[in-house]
């Protein structure tokens, strides 16, 4: 605190020699270390005054900024940030499944076919990288010199086969 060197510390014993008699010296001094001691012992206490002051507050700080989390706290909001990247999945897929088709699909997929043509069958314009189907139009049966003939008489004329049937060659 107060910085006293030997060389100020002789000066004041020098002049304490000149005004105050030798045989008042040992009390003079005695009241000096008593009130010195109690100067410091009073500055200790103040000093510890502050430093508890100083915990309490920072206590009622911690406390209150606890108490703010604590409050503030919802456990349905880390699950609802964990959750998000499926959310927005989920979302996605909902669009994806609720857009109408392209109109250039819906044209092909309406034209009028040509006998004989390939006609392409719309994919699911969902999936990336789907090719589209080709149907062939089925070859129209010509009619037959069979045609005429009724069902029994088709039947009796196929190949017997030479097993179990007992049919004659």
């Amino acid at each position: 605190m107060f910085e006293v060197g030997w060389s100020e510390i002789l000066v004041i014993a020098i002049v304490a020699l000149i005004v105050f008699p030798t045989k008042d010296l040992p009390r003079l001094l005695r009241t000096v270390g008593q009130l010195v001691g109690k100067a410091r012992r009073m500055a200790g206490d103040m000093q510890a005054q502050f430093n508890q002051a100083l915990r309490e507050a920072e206590r009622e700080a911690d406390l209150a900024d606890l108490k703010n989390s604590v409050q503030n706290a919802n456990p349905l909001t880390d699950l609802k940030k964990t959750l998000d990247p499926v959310r927005t999945f989920g979302d996605d897929l909902k669009k994806s499944m609720t857009t109408p088709l392209a109109p250039k699909a819906v044209e092909s997929a309406t034209a009028p076919v040509e006998d004989g043509a390939a006609v392409p069958v719309p994919s699911d314009p969902h999936v990336e990288g789907a090719a589209p189907t080709v149907v062939q139009p089925q070859a129209e049966v010509s009619p037959s010199a069979d045609a005429g003939k009724p069902a029994g008489e088709m039947a009796s004329e196929a190949p017997a086969s030479g097993g179990k049937d007992g049919g004659a060659a």
